[in-house]
């Protein structure tokens, strides 16, 4: 596929959403040329839509894209409804795999399970002693590791705690094989480096599935020197097949070149101008910060993954260098704490953001809008979560969960996005739950804390002109207009909150990305 053309193409027979008069579209460059009432026009290739629906291109703004691309060659162990279930999907790679190589995954919920404890690396040495494995919870916060990977990371029980990571042990102080935070550190160094050519088979493997999709731009949040030099070869030789704005990896490694030699917008398709931080962990491994205790487990408020100086020294040295801030933050402490940094420190004109936003206080809720902060949402967080907050957080602050709507009417905008591959990056799926706050069987009835639904419109919006201005693009991305890129998602259906079980049943017809077809249904371009 090639991303330059110097060729007109005009998309007809089409119908535009939220532009009634508009039935075709011309598109040369790369860039919409102009908006037509007909295709009564010369054009170098005409492509009839059949009466589809154009919305403008859509975004994930977060989500983590070597990670999908990693997650699809490897164990994937999402809606394992049971421990044994997991064990199974560990045998079969088992099976597959020779002695001594590592075995990797992720998707383990030990929410989704009848009993809900943590496993434990017994439990994964009855399947194997001669394969270092480890996997790590749906939320990334947790890791699960047989008692090969830890003798080979020197794990034993002496091994100390780590600043703002947990050794989860047992009665007598050895490391049970449960990992939570930076702690996970003490055993992934030890994994093999990847290599470049692992990094662009990944992202190939991910952007074909975000096409078919219908997805034209992500927000990568956290993206290393490495995957950088691969998606600019991969933007030379015409490979590149989704927009994507970077947030550089939280490792110096990865940034400081970039903080010393400053922000680069100039390409379409990549963006570095952006630095990604964590504060805390997850809300489902007990990590988040939270300014109470769990519910749950009354003796833990979570944790802070670094201590409140150390990232206000940053968002001043990330700010000096002219790049935005985005920083991790589940809990309401981490989101109080983020906040404050920022108000210390920030450039409320960088358009920083907090990642997830999942808990806010609501003395913190103004504070967005004083502040210039942006909050990512991913709403297939709140429905696969939905089932056990309640216990986290007890009822008398369930109010603070997911408070999109609250957001919105304080004067913020609500970015979207799926995490994937902690969540399957379906944009649908995501508006879905944004209107409805329902799992897809339509529970609860009436949505869960349904004040805080988003309407269609706001749903809409956090997938296309919300997410552009979070990435400073408003004025190329996010709308339907002249001299905007030519980015469409092409529908089979108008997308309605009256059915909402319509949303999950429309299908993605074409994905066009800088004026051209990268997926079409039935028909992988």
């Amino acid at each position: 596929m090639s991303c330059e053309s110097s060729q007109t193409i005009l998309y007809t027979n089409c119908q535009v959403y939220g532009q009634p008069g508009i039935s075709a579209i011309l598109c040369n460059d790369g860039k919409i040329s102009k908006l037509l009432p007909n295709g009564n026009v010369v054009a170098g290739k005409r492509i009839d839509l059949n009466g589809a629906w154009i919305y403008p291109g859509f975004t994930d703004a977060h989500m983590h894209l070597t990670g999908l691309g990693w997650s699809l060659e490897t164990v994937d162990m999402v809606g394992t409804p049971t421990k044994e279930a997991a064990l199974k999907k560990v045998l079969d790679a088992v099976n597959n795999t020779p002695e001594g190589t590592w075995i990797r995954g992720r998707g383990w919920d030990q929410n989704d399970w009848p009993i809900l404890e943590y496993p434990t690396a017994a439990d994964l040495d009855k399947i194997t002693q001669k394969h270092p494995v480890i996997f790590r919870r749906i939320d990334g916060h947790a890791a699960w590791a047989n008692s090969l990977a830890m003798d080979l990371a020197g794990l034993t029980q002496e091994t100390k705690d780590v600043d703002g990571g947990i050794i989860l042990r047992d009665k007598n102080g050895n490391p049970t094989g449960i990992f939570i935070d930076n702690a996970l550190d003490l055993i992934e160094a030890k994994i093999p480096p990847t290599s470049p050519d692992d990094i662009r088979r990944q992202i190939r493997k991910a952007q074909k599935l975000l096409n078919t999709l219908g997805l034209t731009s992500i927000h990568d949040a956290g993206t290393s020197k490495e995957e950088i030099s691969v998606l600019k070869e991969m933007i030379s030789t015409g490979e590149l097949s989704v927009r994507v704005y970077t947030m550089l990896h939280n490792n110096p490694d990865d940034y400081e070149p970039y903080i010393a030699s400053g922000p680069e917008t100039e390409n379409p398709f990549i963006k570095i101008r952006a630095v990604k931080i964590y504060m805390d962990g997850a809300l489902g491994s007990r990590g988040a910060a939270l300014l109470e205790p769990y519910s749950d487990d009354p003796d833990n408020m979570g944790l802070l993954i670094i201590k409140p100086k150390t990232h206000e020294s940053l968002v001043k040295k990330i700010t000096k260098a002219g790049f935005q801030v985005n920083t991790h933050g589940i809990g309401d402490r981490a989101v109080r704490t983020i906040l404050n940094s920022y108000e210390k420190n920030a450039n409320p004109f960088l358009r920083n953001r907090i990642e997830h936003a999942q808990i806010v206080h609501k003395d913190d809720v103004s504070r967005f809008k004083e502040l210039g902060v942006i909050p990512a949402m991913q709403a297939t967080h709140c429905t696969s979560d939905m089932y056990w907050a309640d216990e986290r957080l007890g009822q008398d602050r369930l109010y603070e969960a997911y408070p999109w709507q609250t957001l919105i009417q304080s004067g913020v905008i609500v970015l979207a996005g799926s995490d994937a591959p902690v969540e399957f990056p379906d944009p649908l799926a995501g508006i879905y739950a944004a209107v409805t706050r329902q799992d897809k069987n339509s529970w609860p009835k009436d949505g869960w804390q349904a004040q805080e639904k988003m309407t269609m419109e706001q749903a809409i919006k956090s997938y296309t002109e919300w997410a552009a201005y979070a990435s400073f693009e408003e004025g190329v991305k996010g709308k339907i207009k002249d001299g905007f890129y030519a980015d469409f998602t092409v529908l089979d259906r108008e997308l309605s909150a009256i059915n909402p079980m319509d949303i999950l049943n429309t299908h993605v017809l074409y994905t066009i990305v800088n004026g051209k077809i990268v997926y079409q249904r039935n028909h992988d371009k």
